[in-house]
């Protein structure tokens, strides 16, 4: 099926099934702060009231920025969201067709159409699509506002995908903030968390970190991650399945209160 049956197949389905609601406002935010609404797009195939086991579903919670901050802050905040959601739904098609298409709709319409050519050619096999993508914001301060994106996507296979992503942003600049942004004191706060991970699974606090299921870079020694998310009670670290241990020990979340964080960083995010 070429792409050009693709899109028009697809559209013809997002017309009958697809819709969209109201912006809704979803900021956890001080005066201040960046204020968020939020929306859904829902999609789904014809296939979906014949049969569960041949349908395919698109469900995203899109979120953009409705205010407070500076302009330059939120500019840099949307356009993030857009690429993202943009780029979530693009890795989810072949190459040759994703590269083709800039915006949702039509990355959601080309989606469906891949699964209508996948229902033509093995009409036989189970073909029951799912795709979740979500942009919450659950922290926006004076100085900092920080985003949780999670994606579940079934698409056939042993099991599906999911990945969640923790990102924090300066509210003055619209930067996002890596770790070497919390502290100067990288180490510290690298044992801080590493204490906080043992204590949560239970583990001796000079135990063998691989022999109890996980691995790490450089050596196996425990590393802070890129995913981090900045909150009223302090920072989240996140490890999606496999980044660090095998996928039966699920998504790995680590919080850090802001209370013991107080001697690293001090009060600055809140």
């Amino acid at each position: 099926m070429s792409l050009s049956r693709h899109l028009v197949v697809a559209t013809a389905l997002l017309a009958i099934t697809g819709c969209g609601t109201e912006p809704t406002d979803t900021t956890p935010s001080d005066g201040g702060a960046i204020r968020f609404v939020s929306h859904e797009i829902v999609a789904e195939s014809r296939s979906c009231a014949e049969s569960e086991e041949r349908c395919a579903r698109v469900r995203l919670t899109a979120l953009e920025t409705a205010g407070g901050g500076t302009e330059a802050a939120r500019d840099n905040l949307d356009l993030f969201l857009d690429h993202d959601r943009v780029s979530r739904m693009r890795s989810l098609l072949p190459e040759d067709v994703g590269d083709r298409i800039s915006d949702i709709d039509g990355l959601v319409a080309a989606f469906l159409a891949e699964h209508r050519a996948f229902v033509e050619d093995f009409p036989d096999a189970t073909a029951a699509w799912n795709v979740e993508i979500s942009a919450t914001a659950i922290a926006s301060t004076p100085t900092v506002a920080t985003i949780d994106i999670t994606e579940f996507a079934y698409t056939g296979g042993a099991h599906p995908n999911s990945r969640r992503r923790l990102v924090s942003f300066d509210v003055e600049s619209g930067r996002l903030l890596g770790v070497d942004d919390l502290t100067s004191d990288i180490e510290a706060l690298t044992a801080l968390a590493e204490r906080h991970l043992r204590a949560d699974r239970g583990l001796d606090p000079d135990g063998d970190l691989e022999a109890a299921g996980f691995w790490f870079p450089e050596g196996g020694g425990f590393a802070l991650p890129d995913n981090f998310g900045i909150t009223v009670e302090g920072i989240v670290f996140h490890w999606d399945p496999y980044e660090i241990a095998p996928y039966s020990m699920g998504p790995i979340d680590v919080t850090v209160p802001a209370d013991e964080l107080a001697a690293i960083i001090g009060r600055k995010f809140w």
